[in-house]
């Protein structure tokens, strides 16, 4: 996340520094068209203020554009004006290869102690090449104290003057009417240009051996400028400010060279939205599904096929999975980090099995956190209407080779809606508070040590405590959750092994939330150990000498033990295991081929699937990208589809129906995986320092999902082979039969996304994007499910980024969903039956103000979610079941140590 410590590192001037690219419910008025104007306004102050005292821009693209006028101007020999175009760049995002830079042009101007300064601070970034810098600062150490040492040159004894005819001027003297100079101040030459030993303007070297402002030289000597060519090597010319992703192709990589489309939530987005739930962070992202359905329960997807625990996105943090295998879906409020410890978050649009195996099925997120040792120690509290609560504590350092990162935090989100009165006698509760939607109690930490050049070991441990209110399946509706996370990691990097292993723990307790007296609250203990191991081999060669490939080659091994009260007893520990290989071939200097393949072995299908992908690049320039890619993916059923076994009590007292995938009657049944096959075609333009845009369109044939069987009533045969009847264990009569299946129609799903971005002045940041998602089903004979149109035809994102260097900041953000309909399955007297539930276009508008003071180590902010609520008849829900989401404030205070 953006913080204002991050802005000050590196400053030279003590100005404003910006940050890097990174019951009932409780009444609540309605007709608030005055909150609406109030917004206007507050927005159309901002901007004002952004055009009036002339506010900075998108951080990355302002720090690029002085990048490049600094190093030009110092190709020209223009030294002081580039060094300060330098200057200004790192001031606004800091880098140590700027800091190179500027040292290296100190250097080649003469000024070797301003070099000497700068080099021992991009040392003390402790960068790769700490080693060789080192060198170059002794050498220029000798020299300076060769030039203090050197004897000052004898004083010339002046010529006598040559005799003058009449009326002429001595050399030196004064045009009649001209301004004399002080006594002792030396003359100055008539062609405008600085004498000998002055200070030309602006700081720039003056003929006859002038120095920079600042700099020491002996008593009657001058210093001659260092011919440093051999000493400081080569600039750091490329574009240090220039995007990288490393998901979509596991290594650092510019997004026009990605072989899928790619969206970066960058800090500046995550510390202007406001936002502390990560899954409104990527609502803004073109073709993303975002669902809240309570307090603490949000699901997420990728062009379509969202769902109650949601399973159809590979969630990471640095790349290691997060999802819980019990329900293959990620607990958001449950991590045990939070949005101040993130530095950007990549997301992948599009299947990513053939890199990283099964549940890559829609898409990646990836959310990168703050490297350990960069940025200051702080803390950040908010609190907010119906007791909201925030707050993150940070400590980061690096002292020589190591360095670490620790964190620790709490949050707390209500119940958009309360389910159960406080004067209901007819209903047994969990005991959790009805007004709970999500708590969240957490720790993290991360070090890493330098073990030598391009090598280094990292290790990590994290621990969440968390009280959930989440929505399941079929008819488990408000249910609670108690859950702990914890993880240990540990893994190795260098320049051509890359190795990693940790291992993950939940433990929770689950029931209902609520049951009629009599009926059971399905008590539950949900467990998982996973225990993941990877090696990864990476190698650039030429083979021909004209084609460049990258590769990647990496095994993988998980251990995979779950249980739980609903699974069967016999569930087996799991051994997966996989193989992958990646060619990334560059021909030329504007095509790249990339060939990627998986094998993932799933023992719970016994049997090996392979996950194919192939991308072509072509950039008409370097700054434009044209992507053609295919590629497979699936998704694995998860421990409670392929073990369910749950009697669920019906809702006529004394029945049940048995919930499991493979009942006696055909204990053979296997459920195959969820397969989509994909084609994608996009163009990228950043060709311009003041827009970029992309547009994608992609077709998904998608089958074999994996849903909730239509109920079956038990039969006399069945019966007589020993299923349904009475039940001894539960003491209810067991009448029908359901669990998981897989789907028999098949989606064919043509989609698009256009979006954008635009710097139009300085401090300006507008970004918008639309997608368009169209599906078809395709009905096999004796197929009779019911069509299903739970993804929104429309989506539409926009936002507006203002910063002022006064220290006023804000964003506003517009999100437009269309219509949906749901097919869900309820309890209806005997028996479980599906219906089709309709969803109405919903739009969420939401902002943040915040001002930062003083020297940036400061920040109060104010945030609003949901500001339209109340504006028209329909109550905002994003799923038909779901709570009605209402409008929230919150304030919050930032330091930096």
């Amino acid at each position: 996340m953006s913080s204002p410590d991050s802005c000050s590192h590196g400053r030279r001037d003590a100005g404003p520094a910006l940050p890097p690219t990174n019951d009932a419910r409780a009444a609540l008025p309605r007709g608030r068209a005055a909150l609406a104007r109030r917004l206007c306004a507050c927005a159309a102050l901002v901007g004002a203020m952004a055009a009036a005292r002339g506010a900075r821009a998108d951080a990355r693209t302002e720090a690029r554009l002085h990048f490049r006028a600094g190093m030009e101007l110092i190709a020209q020999k223009q030294y002081d004006e580039g060094i300060r175009q330098l200057q200004k760049a790192n001031e606004i995002l800091p880098h140590p290869n700027v800091v190179f830079n500027i040292a290296r042009a100190h250097a080649e101007a003469g000024r070797i102690e301003q070099a000497l300064a700068a080099y021992r601070e991009y040392i003390a970034s402790d960068p790769p090449d700490r080693e060789q810098v080192t060198r170059i600062v002794a050498q220029l150490e000798q020299r300076l104290a060769a030039q203090r040492a050197a004897p000052a040159p004898e004083p010339q004894q002046p010529a006598a003057p040559a005799p003058q005819p009449p009326g002429a001027q001595p050399p030196g003297a004064q045009p009649p009417g001209a301004q004399q100079p002080a006594a002792g101040a030396p003359a100055r030459p008539t062609d405008g240009q600085p004498a000998a030993g002055e200070q030309a303007p602006g700081g720039a070297q003056a003929p006859g051996g002038a120095q920079a402002p600042g700099a020491r030289q002996a008593p009657g000597r001058g210093a001659a400028p260092v011919d440093a060519a051999g000493i400081v090597g080569a600039a750091r010319t490329e574009d240090v400010y220039q995007e990288t992703v490393i998901t979509a192709s596991r290594g650092a990589q510019s997004p026009l060279d990605s072989p899928n489309s790619t969206t970066i939530v960058t800090r500046q987005d995550i510390r202007l939205s406001g936002m502390t739930r990560i899954p409104e962070l990527l609502r803004r992202v073109a073709g993303m599904d975002v669902m809240q359905i309570t307090g603490g329960d949000e699901n997420v997807s990728m062009r379509g096929f969202n769902s109650r625990l949601a399973n159809k996105l590979l969630v990471l943090v640095n790349g290691r999975t997060v999802k819980n295998d019990v329900l293959g879906s990620t607990f958001w409020e449950a991590l045990s980090i939070d949005v101040d410890q993130i530095e950007r978050i990549e997301v992948v649009r599009g299947p990513g099995s053939a890199l990283y195996g099964a549940d890559a099925f829609a898409g990646i997120v990836n959310i990168i956190t703050i490297e350990p040792g960069a940025g200051k120690s702080g803390f950040r509290a908010g609190y907010g209407d119906h007791q909201q609560g925030y707050g993150s504590v940070w400590a980061s350092a690096r002292e020589g080779d190591f360095a670490y990162r620790l964190s620790a935090g709490y949050t707390r989100y209500p119940r958009w809606t309360r389910e159960v009165a406080d004067d209901r006698i007819d209903l047994e509760t969990s005991g959790q508070s009805q007004d709970l939607g999500a708590q969240n109690v957490r720790i993290d930490l991360r070090a890493s040590q330098r073990l030598g050049p391009r090598r280094a070991l990292d290790v990590g441990a994290g621990y969440a405590r968390s009280e959930l209110d989440v929505y399941g399946i079929g008819p488990f509706n408000d249910y609670n959750l108690e859950v702990t996370n914890a993880d240990v990691a540990v893994a190795y990097r260098s320049e051509n092994v890359n190795a990693r292993a940790y291992y993950t723990n939940l433990d929770g307790y689950s029931l209902l939330n609520a049951a009629y007296l009599g009926h059971t609250l399905y008590a539950g203990r949900p467990q998982q150990h996973v225990a993941n191991a990877e090696l990864e081999f990476v190698k650039t060669l030429r083979a021909p000498a004209s084609v460049v490939h990258d590769l990647h080659i990496g095994l993988g091994y998980r251990l995979k033990a779950t249980a739980w009260s609903y699974l069967d007893d016999d569930m087996p520990i799991e051994h997966h295991g996989s193989v992958f290989l990646q060619d990334s071939m560059r021909l030329g200097e504007r095509v790249t081929l990339v060939a990627s393949g998986r094998l993932d072995y799933v023992p719970y299908l016994e049997r090996l699937i392979p996950s194919p992908r192939g991308s072509v690049i072509v950039k008409p320039t370097d700054r434009q990208a044209i992507r053609l890619s295919g590629s497979t993916a699936f998704r694995s059923p998860t421990a409670l589809e392929a073990y369910v076994d749950l009697p669920i009590q019906l809702a006529l007292p004394g029945l049940e129906m048995l919930s499991t995938t493979r009942p006696p009657v055909r204990s053979g049944v296997i459920i195959d995986p969820e397969q989509i096959i994909t084609a994608e075609a996009s163009y990228l333009n950043q060709q311009s320092d003041y827009f970029e845009f992309e547009v994608t369109a992609y077709y998904n044939r998608v089958s074999d999902l994996i849903v909730l069987s239509e109920p079956q009533r038990t039969t006399l045969s069945q019966r007589a082979q020993g299923v349904g009847g009475l039940n001894p264990e539960t003491g209810r009569y067991t009448s029908g039969l359901g669990g998981f299946e897989n789907q028999c129609d098949v989606y064919h799903v043509v989609g698009g996304e256009l979006g954008g971005r635009v710097y139009p002045v300085e401090g300006l940041d507008i970004f918008a994007n639309y997608a368009l998602n169209l599906s078809e089903q395709q009905r096999p004979d004796g197929c009779n499910a019911l069509e299903d149109g739970r993804t929104s035809q429309h989506k539409v994102n926009a936002g507006v980024q203002v910063r002022t260097p006064v220290g006023v900041d804000g964003e506003v953000t517009f999100h437009y969903q269309s219509s949906q309909e749901w097919a869900e399955q309820v309890p209806m007297g005997t028996v479980i039956a599906t219906n089709i539930y309709p969803l109405p276009a919903y739009t969420l508008l939401n902002a943040r103000l915040g001002y930062r003071f003083p020297d940036n180590r400061a920040e109060i902010s104010a945030t609003v979610f949901n500001a339209l609520d109340g504006i028209g008849d329909q109550p905002l829900q994003m799923h038909p079941f779901g709570n009605r989401i209402g409008r929230r404030f919150m304030g919050f205070f930032r330091y930096s140590l």
